[in-house]
């Protein structure tokens, strides 16, 4: 498919499809109706004053008059042809001017130049070729998008070369096939249009997105939906600016530098620190009376402004927005209140303002190495109004636009900007800051630094390292060459174990709030992590997991931790915490140990009291949310064969853990992440209060889940029967069950399965009896998942009616869970009476009837 430039180069080529192509309505215009035609036409020759009307007769030899009424009936009798192409033209120019203006100034037309009109400028440029169009088309689309990425060439390049990018057809295959490999051969690129005009080389490429019919009036044409790509070659300067998506400008930048020869670096200005972190913070919370000049700023009304965080609970994001008047004085008045504040550069995400310049967004862009730059969507701006709002913006702020700002002033900064540099595996030319941290970790050898040596030769280039000098040759063994040249590499990489003694440190401070309870490894799969747990000096019960974690973690792994429902603070060593969404895992909240690392020992132990909290509190709302899941994913688990890829014990461990843990709140799971040690998979307790004894029973359960894969059953032979009594007879001796249970004892050790053998309730029961300490009578239970569904799916129907009769529910409930088998009858048995009315702890107002009263007749 030929370039759009070449399929309309000959003016009698020019056809509806060519006006389609820049966007024209040239069918409609067509099919209108004489009268209306010429009523569209006189509308707009209304809008001409008479300097305007005047290039028009030029154009069209219509003698020169001094009456507009003469001119327009003129103009109004021109053929029906040149009717519609005027009014082509003229819905053409609709939101073009600025481009219009700008193409046609930029060329060296010797003849008659017209100034008055861009219906003129458009007339006469599509008498000397239509083509103009196109390239008018594509500069217009250029202009209507916001400044990309700058890229310039290291060596000179050929103008002729880079005009060939443009013209000709053998280098469009070439970058086309270039952007379709670079999409891993996923999306069908063509070169659209292109501009080769004052030393710029304008390329237009269209991304096909979309290939399907839409509904018309009179037929349902084919569409095939594009999304435009863009990049300008200044050959002068030589520059590239591109305007794509990254994969994009990934294979265009490789094109280019194939094709012209020349390596592209990407431009990069010094970064800026030269602010100060009062003003900029005080130019926000204060903004109404505080500038950083020191003046009122004019012209620059901002109303509206958002923040990424605040100190509300969750630090959701919060946005000031007001209609036509200035935001700041609502600004202060959030921060009185404590609903926003500024406590780094990043927590400004955005603002809207108002000027004579247009109303426009303005917004941060947070680097990967902690440095934030201020961006504003500058499109169909022309340069002296750009330059004046950049003026406006550093003189409120103190910083500029379209600056790297370093935001190392900021504690948030320090943290981001130790994240980067745990993740680099090198720094280019780092700053004094940057390399006062380097040496920090260094030091602390959380940071360690692997130096190579090698030679290469001039001629050949093939690297060799070595260890020792007197190992480098005086001449290469591959070419013979002499030319011998040495260097020293050196890669950064994180020592994990240094992290977790950093972090273990901090928290074995003799007045810290937290202690150690245990530590242990999480193996899943090829993903291992180191596990912390924490328990509260003052409130045992209060328990924090740390997670550490150096590499990319997969969604697998976060839905484990999930499942596992306990509150879990995940350590990102090396990683950037926002190139992971946690918005789906309630448990879990990630943190970057850049933000450890920079608080102090009494500041570390408030950030641990506040995320605990918030996941506590999100942990309780999961809860419910992941029973449910779990009863979904289990409740037709099939009794035939399954697949362990497909579902593996693991979940199985997970879902029924869930179930168990919405039905009776005080309740552990161990499972896998205490492997190795002779325990269960959890315990759970019942507790319920007998009125007519005056008494409160306490019972303990500890529980096991065995999942059949083979469809035979599970087979509890010797060996789990002697695993269940060990499991059994060590927590019966646990101080904790002893001291809660009123038995002092565990009543039940239950298997959970989807499918038993029969012969296994007997033998195990038996094995119990023989086995156990002489002074336990701790029972073996087996529970059917069916049968566990089915208590799960009513209590949730009726949660309302059993927690109103709670004490009946969970007495008859433990009686049942104390036969050898729990049956579907044994559980509908305490349902009936837990569902009875006539039997409940407590009534249920009929607020429905309430509302009906107050409703009336």
């Amino acid at each position: 498919m030929h370039i759009l430039n070449f399929q309309y180069q000959d003016a009698s080529k020019v056809d509806n499809g060519f006006w389609r192509e820049i966007g024209v309505k040239s069918d409609a215009i067509t099919e209108t109706e004489s009268i209306l035609l010429s009523a569209r036409i006189k509308a707009m020759l209304d809008s001409f004053k008479m300097p305007a009307l005047l290039e028009l007769c030029q154009l069209y030899d219509i003698a020169k008059m001094d009456n507009e009424e003469s001119i327009k009936d003129q103009l109004r009798s021109l053929p029906l042809e040149q009717r519609h192409l005027i009014l082509f033209l003229h819905d053409f120019s609709n939101r073009k001017k600025k481009s219009i203006y700008k193409y046609y100034d930029s060329l060296s037309l010797e003849e008659t130049q017209y100034t008055k009109s861009s219906l003129a400028k458009l007339i006469h440029l599509y008498r000397i070729n239509p083509v103009h169009l196109i390239q008018i088309f594509t500069w217009f689309l250029w202009d209507n998008r916001a400044s990309g990425k700058l890229f310039v060439f290291d060596k000179n390049i050929s103008s002729s070369v880079a005009y060939n990018i443009a013209r000709e057809y053998n280098f469009h295959i070439q970058l086309r096939d270039a952007l379709f490999q670079g999409s891993g051969s996923k999306n069908y690129y063509r070169v659209f249009s292109s501009s080769a005009v004052s030393n710029k080389v304008l390329i237009l490429l269209y991304r096909l997105i979309n290939d399907a019919p839409r509904p018309d009036f009179v037929t349902a044409p084919r569409n095939r939906e594009v999304s435009p790509a863009l990049f300008l070659i200044d050959v002068e300067k030589k520059t590239v600016e591109i305007k794509a998506l990254t994969t994009e400008e990934i294979s265009i930048k490789r094109y280019l530098e194939q094709t012209l020869g020349s390596p592209l670096s990407h431009v990069q200005t010094q970064v800026y620190t030269e602010y100060s972190k009062e003003i900029f913070i005080n130019t926000i919370i204060k903004g109404s009376t505080t500038t950083a000049i020191g003046q009122p700023i004019e012209d620059f009304t901002v109303f509206k402004v958002r923040f990424r965080n605040s100190p509300l609970k969750n630090s959701p994001k919060v946005t000031l927005e007001l209609d036509d008047l200035d935001i700041w004085p609502s600004v202060e008045e959030a921060h009185a209140q404590g609903a926003v504040n500024i406590e780094s550069l990043k927590d400004l995400e955005s603002l809207h303002f108002k000027s004579s310049e247009g109303s426009r967004l303005i917004k941060s862009t947070i680097l990967d190495n902690g440095n934030v730059i201020f961006s504003m969507d500058d499109s169909n701006l022309d340069q002296f109004a750009k330059k004046a709002i950049e003026k406006k913006f550093v003189d409120k702020f103190g910083i500029p636009l379209y600056r790297e700002i370093s935001n190392e002033h900021f504690e948030e900064g320090k943290a981001d900007k130790i994240d980067y540099l745990l993740t680099a595996s090198s720094v280019e030319k780092p700053s004094p800051y940057e390399r006062s941290i380097i040496t920090s970790l260094k030091e602390q050898r959380i940071l360690e630094e692997n130096v190579t040596k090698y030679f290469y030769c001039l001629n050949c280039m093939i690297d060799y390292s070595y260890q020792d000098p007197e190992d480098v040759p005086n001449e290469c063994d591959g070419c013979d060459g002499q030319q011998i040249k040495t260097k020293v590499g050196s890669v950064l990489s994180v020592n994990i174990n240094e992290v977790y003694k950093f972090t273990k440190d901090r928290i074995k401070v003799e007045s810290y709030a937290w202690f150690i309870s245990r530590e242990n490894e999480l193996n899943l799969g090829p993903t291992k992590l180191r596990c912390m747990h924490l328990a509260a000096v003052q409130n045992e019960e209060r328990q924090l997991q740390l997670v550490f974690a150096d590499k990319s973690i997969k969604k697998s792994v976060l839905r484990y931790l999930n499942r596992q429902m306990k509150p879990t603070l995940l350590i990102l060593i090396g990683q950037q915490e926002r190139m992971i969404d946690y918005s789906d895992y309630s448990c879990v909240e990630p943190i970057n140990f850049g933000k450890i690392y920079t608080k102090g020992e009494r500041e570390f132990s408030s950030l641990l009291d506040d995320i605990y909290e918030t996941l506590e509190r999100r942990t309780k709302t999961y809860i419910s949310a992941a029973a449910n899941a779990a009863f979904q994913a289990i409740s037709n688990l099939s009794e035939e064969k399954l697949s362990q890829k497909e579902y593996t014990d693991k979940m199985f461990e997970d879902h029924v853990f869930a179930i168990l843990k919405d039905i009776f709140p005080n309740a552990e799971k161990w499972g896998k992440e205490m492997s190795g040690q002779e325990v269960p998979e959890g315990i759970f307790t019942i507790s319920y209060r007998d009125d007519k004894e005056n008494k409160v029973y306490q019972k303990v359960f500890s529980y096991d889940c065995k999942l059949n894969t083979n469809g035979k059953g599970y087979d509890l032979n010797i060996s789990e029967q002697r695993k269940a009594v060990q499991y059994v007879n060590t927590l019966n001796q646990n101080d904790y069950i002893r001291a809660f249970s009123d038995r002092h004892q565990l009543s039940g050790h239950i298997f959970i399965s989807n499918q038993f053998r029969e012969n296994n309730f007997k033998t195990m029961s038996e094995h119990f009896y023989e086995h156990l300490d002489d002074s336990y009578d701790t029972q073996a239970v087996f529970l059917n998942v069916k049968v566990l569904c089915h208590l799960y799916d009513n209590f949730c129907k009726h949660s309302v009616k059993i927690n109103n009769s709670r004490k009946i529910f969970y007495r008859d409930l433990f009686k049942a869970l104390m036969a050898e088998q729990v049956t579907v009858s044994s559980i509908d048995n305490v349902l009936r009476k837990a569902l009875d009315e006539s039997l409940a702890e407590y009534k249920t107002l009929a607020t429905n009837k309430v509302t009906l009263e107050l409703k009336g007749p």
